[in-house]
């Protein structure tokens, strides 16, 4: 079972969380009283320890920079580990208090070339998140927690290879994962220090001036001697230090609704510094997405507006996408959030960025053929749909579908991705006609009528569906549309519709002549192409 502890990569730093009802809420409220919750590995070389006064730390370090970090934000950092981890095992459970997310992974490290494999890889996904960790897998979560921050570690044997052996100094590398082997236990307990039993700190105090200093020392002791002295403890602690962990794991699960958000230090006015920070917000969601094994059908982008420019204290834009192919890398979800966000004007400046999905659909794996090339709109095509829908409205993109009506211009329709097709579904046979029908449609323009020439009558639908208020009599006709002196058309076969419930008297079958007294208006209208 690994566990990913998290700790702070720069010259010596202690942390502060701000929990709720407390009298730490930012930088200027750390007192010298303040107790330390995390310590770099820099300032704990120099001596500082969680559980000291910040007085008492800077007594050892003179220039160790102290940082107040929420409780909110620790919980959500460990959320986002712990969705992410779901990729690597069935269940996960993370605890604040120890900093620490545990991942059952049994029967799954086949899945990854074995336990080291399976580490390596995790540690390396928690990492592209921004976060430094040590990855431990033991037999329990608790032996798991302890090993993994409190054993110290250097490399032995082959590369790859790691043992929990004591260490004296530090040679500047990241530690790699720590592999417990499967009934030795004991033995990677023995080298962890007391803290490591998370005992309180008279009962550490006391052992310590008996002698004993490491989980090891401990060992030694006679099981009877050893309960007296750990207490009510004792009946939790002992079977840990034989190397026994049969501690649940309360299994951990994430919210319906995945959502990353980024409260701005500066307020920002421009679109092009949103989408920059929109960045980051598809890459956390992309990797949750991809633990829940889910891809996103629709997406909103929420901007928290400035509440002086605004007027509201909760004024709020809410950018809904919908998504016609369901998308789940971090590359896709940007380029629809930066064709949406490009055609956005911002009322006010934005002090925060928030992205979630609220629809989700199952991303189902594919198996790859080794003698078969993938084709490339495979993976091309969601993407390309989403940006369209983003651009256009998911409403105007589509696939076209043939209605059963005998009006020319409504026989095909525009169907949106993820509507129930209807011909199709229902088992019906479009109309067939003998005349020839446009192949593009367009929306009804104008156009001068003396700019057509060798009209020809198509169609002349006379209440065909009667039961319109509408549905008068039209005349459709085909005919080639010269190039007006706008130079705005090109000479092409258009279909063009001739209204004649007006008075307006279309034009007789070729060879036909037209009957005396009937007059042309000056535009007709322009409904397609003839290809």
């Amino acid at each position: 079972m690994p566990v990913v502890s998290r700790s702070i990569r720069s010259s010596p730093v202690a942390v502060v969380v701000a929990r709720s009802g407390g009298t730490v809420k930012t930088d200027r409220d750390v007192l010298g009283g303040t107790r330390l919750d995390v310590v770099s590995e820099e300032a704990r070389a120099l001596g500082v320890r969680p559980g000291q006064t910040v007085a008492a730390a800077r007594a050892k370090c003179s220039d160790l920079r102290v940082r107040v970090v929420a409780e909110e934000a620790v919980r959500s950092a460990l959320m986002r580990v712990a969705e992410v981890a779901l990729s690597f095992g069935p269940a996960v459970a993370f605890d604040i208090a120890q900093d620490v997310v545990w991942v059952e992974v049994s029967g799954c490290a086949h899945l990854r070339g074995g336990e080291h494999g399976l580490a390596q890889a995790l540690e390396d996904r928690v990492r592209d998140l921004g976060h430094a960790c040590r990855i431990a897998i033991a037999e329990g979560p608790r032996i798991a927690a302890a090993v993994a921050r409190f054993a110290p570690v250097r490399k032995v044997g082959r590369p790859g290879q790691q043992a929990a052996v004591p260490n004296d100094r530090t040679d500047g590398r990241e530690p790699t994962p720590i592999i417990v082997p499967e009934g030795q236990g004991a033995s990677a307990v023995s080298v962890l220090p007391l803290a490591a039993l998370r005992l309180d700190d008279d009962v550490v105090a006391w052992l310590t001036n008996l002698g004993l200093r490491t989980c090891g020392d401990l060992q030694k002791l006679p099981r009877r001697a050893l309960g007296t002295r750990l207490g009510g403890r004792a009946y939790d602690l002992m079977p840990m230090l034989a190397g026994e962990d049969r501690s649940p794991l309360e299994a951990w699960r994430p919210p319906p609704v995945p959502e990353e958000r980024i409260d701005l230090d500066w307020a920002a006015s421009s679109v092009e510094s949103i989408t920059f920070v929109t960045k980051t917000l598809c890459d956390r969601l992309a990797v949750r997405l991809e633990g829940r094994a889910m891809a996103a059908s629709r997406i909103e982008i929420v901007l928290t507006l400035e509440p002086s420019r605004c007027g509201d204290a909760g004024c709020q834009s809410i950018l809904d996408i919908v998504l016609p192919a369901p998308v789940a890398c971090a590359s896709d979800l940007l380029a629809v959030a930066r064709i949406r966000l490009e055609r956005e004007v911002l009322a006010a400046p934005v002090v925060a960025v928030t992205l979630r999905a609220p629809d989700l659909a199952v991303s189902a794996p594919r198996t790859i053929d080794l003698l078969t090339p993938e084709p490339k709109a495979d993976r091309a095509l969601p993407r390309l749909v989403a940006e369209l829908a983003a651009d256009l409205g998911a409403a105007n993109v589509g696939t076209l579908e043939l209605n059963d009506t005998w009006v020319p211009d409504e026989r095909t329709r525009l169907v949106p991705f993820g509507v129930p097709r209807g011909l199709g579904h229902a088992g019906r046979h479009a109309l067939v006609t003998t005349a020839i029908e446009p192949s593009r449609l367009v929306d009804p323009v104008l156009v001068p009528f003396k700019g057509l020439a060798d009209l020809d009558l198509l169609a002349r639908i006379d209440a065909v569906q009667w039961w319109r208020r509408d549905a008068g009599r039209r005349d459709l006709a085909a005919g080639w549309l010269k190039v007006d002196p706008s130079g705005r058309y090109g000479s092409a076969l258009a279909w063009v519709e001739i209204a004649s419930s007006s008075g307006q008297v279309a034009p007789g079958k070729r060879g036909e002549p037209r009957p005396s007294g009937q007059r042309i208006d000056e535009n007709a209208t322009l409904r397609g192409w003839f290809d």
